[in-house]
């Protein structure tokens, strides 16, 4: 399996901070599923900084596709299309960004390659619709780190121990005025009204949980839901409305992706554990049933800590989670999945091995009914394990 070296992970750093999130707001957290690095298995090599082992593989296809990323990228048609404002939607991501930023702050790379923005021409253009100006002083001063704050402070020998509203107050009291620190940025009235009535963009864009990728969905189907409509409300129907697309055309692995997201959604939005569950349990039985029955193969995770996590998170006991068993199995409606080739017998078998998060009679039913040769590896601590129609990959 792919190994990381630290200029890897430094890259990949490098370019989250550029074009995703700040640093400050995701380091000691996985970069994948939000949890914090401390509460979770880690791996071996120096993705340990970035990414819990449950999520390496998640991981090592998203760094894959950064290193294939070129700047000749295409668009999805509704980033190109502008609304009754004049501005397409990384233009509103633009204008939320800018308010409180300086003048002076690097653009992130995203505008340009995911949003189709040139942010320097855009901010001109935000500027003279009048949805962005200037701020004042004080806003000026606000918008600069502490670091700065405190050399402005001592350059003038003026105490500089304290938290930031505390040293941009000791500037102001003093009248100390600094003729070359940037302008900062902020939204007039109308720009407000432009972020508020486009939240839902801005917070598709914002989403970890909601891939980058899928912002092009929150633009697109939002005219289909009456204003206003709670982000939470528009994600889960955009997420519905492509897993019955996705049910409709066989188009498995991208069904399964908006099922993991739903059920994250669902756990850490609505806190709605149940049905969290059943869309963990029904991605542990798509992967059983593909491994067993050979409706595609290769490499499977088999892995129970999510389904562990959320039978504790939700007090669940044994009999609602045969309920939500049970639930899931009903969703279980895929073309090429016959539910009819597996009996009762088998059932009962793989729900007591799940519910028991038991890695050793899953590895006995797996053996029991597949087909064909295979290769099982396990995880440190037996948390997770990989099945595989190959010796090595």
């Amino acid at each position: 399996m792919k190994s990381f070296s630290e200029a890897d992970i430094e890259k990949y750093l490098k370019y989250t901070d550029e074009n995703v999130l700040p640093l400050e707001e995701q380091l000691g957290r996985c970069f994948m599923c939000g949890v914090s690095l401390s509460e979770v298995e880690l791996p071996e090599g120096p993705e340990k900084k970035v990414v819990c082992l449950k999520d390496r593989d998640h991981f090592i296809e998203l760094f894959e596709e950064l290193e294939h990323e070129n700047s000749g990228a295409t668009y999805e048609p509704e980033f190109l299309k502008e609304d009754e404002s004049g501005l397409i939607p990384g233009e509103v991501i633009l204008l939320y960004w800018c308010n409180d930023k300086t003048t002076d702050k690097k653009f992130p790379l995203y505008f340009k390659n995911n949003y189709a923005v040139d942010a320097p021409k855009s901010v001109e253009k935000l500027l003279d619709k009048g949805f962005l100006e200037y701020g004042n002083y004080h806003e000026q001063l606000n918008a600069l780190t502490i670091p700065k704050l405190k050399e402005i402070l001592k350059s003038h020998k003026v105490k500089s121990k304290g938290k930031k509203a505390e040293l941009v107050q000791r500037i102001l009291d003093n009248e100390i005025k600094e003729s070359n620190i940037p302008k900062s940025y902020r939204l007039t009235d109308k720009g407000r009204q432009i972020v508020e009535y486009s939240e839902h963009i801005i917070l598709a864009h914002k989403d970890k949980y909601f891939p980058v990728c899928m912002v092009y969905m929150a633009v697109r189907y939002r005219e289909e839901f009456p204003y206003p409509t709670r982000y939470e409300d528009l994600k889960l129907g955009v997420l519905d409305t492509k897993i019955e697309e996705y049910t409709e055309n066989n188009m498995i692995f991208e069904l399964e992706q908006c099922l993991n997201v739903k059920g994250k959604h669902l756990e850490n939005y609505n806190k709605d554990y149940d049905q969290s569950l059943v869309y963990a349990l029904l991605l542990t039985l798509i992967s059983l049933y593909d491994t067993t029955r050979r409706v595609r193969f290769g490499v499977k995770r088999i892995d129970y800590n999510d389904i562990d996590r959320l039978i504790t998170k939700g007090s669940i006991d044994k009999k609602q989670f045969n309920y939500l068993f049970d639930q899931a199995l009903v969703l279980f409606n895929f073309d090429g999945y016959d539910l009819d080739l597996i009996d009762s017998d088998e059932i009962k078998y793989i729900r007591e091995a799940i519910y028991n998060i038991d890695y050793i009679n899953t590895q006995k039913y797996i053996e029991k009914y597949i087909s064909a040769k295979f290769f099982i590896e396990y995880g440190s601590d037996n948390h997770y394990m990989f099945i595989s129609d190959i010796e090595k990959y």
